[in-house]
């Protein structure tokens, strides 16, 4: 390519992608493309062999091409562009000639989700941002885009209390960011027509304030990290009026608030805020002043002021319970020293009081945090953790003696979290409403990130860093890019989950992009894409007896009460399996059943009919539809199944699942029994269930006894 064709095409992707960074494949190529700028219009044979050819400008994430390309920065192509094709927050801030599309503008799915709760429109996040787009040119073309300096503003829509709210586009502070960034806020007026009344803010009353921490602590883990925005859904919700103190902001409300604290982050290139709830007691709040709260005040962990470290020695302040004391005792025991307790208590009294007039006293999410004499196997210094208590008596407890080794080449976080359960319902939240709409049940989510998890780490692509670790959850935002889920290593030497992102928005997503030399993969749960299509014409091998047998505890529990309908000695076992708790118990009582089946040549010979003909149905409603029969994943066998829908009640609702593998030979084998709670885990796994009879909407997500006996 000659250099003049460079920089003609240089010129073209800078008027569509200013900034450098990573976009889409398809969305670089159909721009190029539209502006006859394509491979086969250039003589080249493909787009690869074009980005090859021009290396300044253009570079490939890995050698996979994942579906995104890197565009840079050309200097030398710079020089000869003429300033229209600048950066757009240069060029056009001020000049009212901007044109917005999501290519240059930072729009998160929470602010176009708050927005259309307050104006109450019930569009969704897509619909929302176009609206915003359309209204934006509205104000542009008439005349009522106000240019103030560093910000446009311009009218969206009045909301309900007959409020204006006006957009703001800003420039993004986020460098890896898009160029803008969009933000939102009610018209400021001198008068009261809006139905807000204006007032000082005054005192909250302390029974409001129980009321409030009662109510947090009932929605919310305490000393987590929860984003203001959630924290003030709720309390709306609940009728916590701000206004009725004179509050216009929701974060001087809650700053006013002696079990909170809050911190400043930066997110997408505005400063918003994490809300920490401190443990004070549920029954007998003690409530402090504000300014005698201790709030940390930053997003990363600092050293505190002296003025915040309780004054005093430290058994004065503090409790030192036994359980704590015995670990540190029984570490320098082993250590080679011998201290008994009350010196051990004198040491860590004058380690406090050395640490307060070093300055190495630090907060960490509301716990202080400090180091004493005795030293681990590294030369660190071991360090003991403080918290607020929550009874009567002294105001902090010795928490946590932190004697753990961390490896400097590779910390703790290189020890895969296999087992980790993903049970905290914020997170879950918080990656249901940053992906693609789907009829979610969180517990079905924790299930779906659990396997995909553990078939990460089977294929070695959980990716760990020193301090922070990532993987793919398979799971795709509004504008289908990737969901990370991000660990980072806690006090506790353990993995702990710290949120949801993609690569290219938050603190998190910008560690993904700097730590990582690529992005986390997917992972791969099938080699060729024939494997997913259920061939009606092979034959399909079943063995009926081991079939029941083996999946015995896996049948709805109405199909065997109407089998077993005639055998006396089951009237008292299928009821006492439906309210068992214990699964040993449960596993005992089906070890009955099934010597009941062994002994009735009758039985087994209807069980095996019943079996039969709920699969010939199954067969036929897959040769008229092959899509029904569904691909999953088998974690246990490691394998690539299918789930056939199985009718054994009414012979027409489907109510259980049938799992086939693929043989050697090419032919099929029936594998399990599923509920379909766990067949639309495993099908979800691979993708998301087509066909109607493994859809959300009729399989009862919540699982339990009425379904199945155990969650298989």
């Amino acid at each position: 390519m000659k250099d003049e064709e460079k920089l003609q095409l240089y010129s073209c992707i800078k008027r569509q992608f200013a900034d450098p960074g990573l976009y889409k494949l398809s969305r670089v190529y159909e721009w190029l493309f539209t502006n006859g700028f394509s491979p086969e219009m250039l003589g080249y044979g493909s787009f690869e062999e074009l980005c090859e050819d021009f290396p300044e400008v253009f570079m490939f994430q890995d050698d996979r091409n994942s579906g995104f390309i890197l565009i840079k920065d050309w200097n030398d192509g710079d020089k000869n562009i003429s300033e229209e094709y600048k950066h757009p927050a240069d060029n056009f801030f001020g000049t009212k000639n901007i044109i917005l599309n999501d290519d240059i503008i930072e729009m998160t799915q929470q602010s176009l989700y708050a927005l259309s709760k307050i104006l109450g429109n019930e569009l969704t996040v897509q619909q929302m941002k176009h609206l915003v787009f359309s209204r934006f040119e509205d104000a542009r073309q008439s005349d009522e885009l106000v240019f103030l300096g560093d910000k446009y503003i311009f009218p969206i829509e009045h909301c309900h209390d007959g409020q204006m709210i006006n957009g703001i586009i800003t420039k993004n502070l986020n460098s890896y960011g898009k160029s803008l960034y969009f933000s939102f806020e009610k018209a400021r007026s001198s008068n009261t027509t809006s139905g807000i009344p204006e007032r000082k803010p005054s005192e909250i009353p302390d029974e409001e304030k129980q009321r409030i921490y009662n109510l947090l602590c009932d929605n919310f883990p305490l000393y987590k990290s929860h984003h203001m925005a959630a924290i003030s859904k709720l309390l709306t919700d609940r009728g916590v009026d701000r206004l009725k103190y004179g509050y216009v902001k929701m974060k001087d409300f809650l700053a006013q608030l002696p079990f909170l604290e809050l911190k400043e982050i930066i997110l997408g290139g505005v400063p918003q805020y994490l809300v920490t709830i401190r443990d004070v007691g549920k029954s007998s709040l003690r409530l402090a002043k504000a300014d005698e709260v201790v709030h940390s005040g930053t997003y990363d962990v600092g050293y505190a002021k002296s003025s915040k470290i309780p004054l005093g020695k430290l058994r004065d302040f503090c409790n030192l319970p036994v359980k704590p004391m015995s670990i540190l005792k029984k570490f320098i025991e082993e250590n080679g020293i011998s201290v008994d307790f009350f010196k051990l208590n004198d040491n860590i009294t004058e380690d406090f009081e050395t640490a307060r007039n070093n300055g190495t006293i630090r907060f960490y999410g509301g716990k202080i945090v400090f180091p004493i004499r005795y030293k681990k196997s590294d030369g660190s210094f071991v360090e003991l953790t403080l918290k607020p208590s929550a009874y009567e008596g002294k105001d902090w407890f010795l928490y946590y003696v932190d004697t753990f080794v961390r490896d400097s080449k590779m910390s703790v976080a290189a020890k895969y979290p296999e087992n980790y359960a993903f049970t905290d319902l914020t997170m879950l939240c918080e990656l249901k409403a940053l992906a693609l709409d789907e009829e979610w049940d969180l517990h079905i989510l924790g299930e779906y990130l659990r396997y995909t998890l553990k078939k990460i780490i089977s294929e070695k692509k959980f990716c760990v860093s020193r301090n922070f670790s990532a993987f793919n959850t398979g799971l795709a935002d509004k504008n289908y890019d990737d969901i990370f889920a991000c660990f980072e290593y806690n006090e506790y030497g353990e993995n702990e989950l710290v949120g949801f992102c993609t690569a290219y928005s938050s603190i998190k997503g910008k560690n993904i992009r700097e730590i990582f030399e690529r992005l986390p993969r997917q992972a791969v749960y099938f080699e060729n894409s024939k494997d997913l299509i259920f061939d009606t014409a092979k034959y399909m091998y079943i063995d009926y007896e081991r079939l029941f047998l083996d999946n015995i505890e896996r049948f709805p529990l109405e199909y065997l009460s109407e089998q077993f309908f005639d055998v006396r000695e089951t009237m008292d076992i299928i009821p006492r399996i439906k309210t068992e708790t214990q699964k040993e118990e449960q596993m005992r009582l089906c070890e009955k059943l099934k010597e009941l089946y062994l002994k009735s040549g009758k039985l087994a010979f209807r069980i095996q009919n019943s079996l039969r003909s709920a699969v010939e149905n199954a067969e036929k409603r897959v040769k008229r539809n092959f899509k029904a029969a569904v691909p999953a994943y088998l974690p246990d066998a490691d394998s690539v199944a299918f789930m056939i829908p199985l009718a054994l009640i009414d012979g027409k609702n489907p109510d259980a699942a049938l799992a086939v593998e693929v043989t050697r030979s090419g032919s099929y084998q029936a594998r399990t029994v599923l509920s379909l709670r766990r067949a639309y885990i495993f099908s979800r796994l691979v993708c998301g269930p087509q066909d109607d009879w493994l859809s959300p909407n009729n399989v009862s997500l919540s699982g339990g006894k009425e379904t199945e006996m155990f969650n298989n």
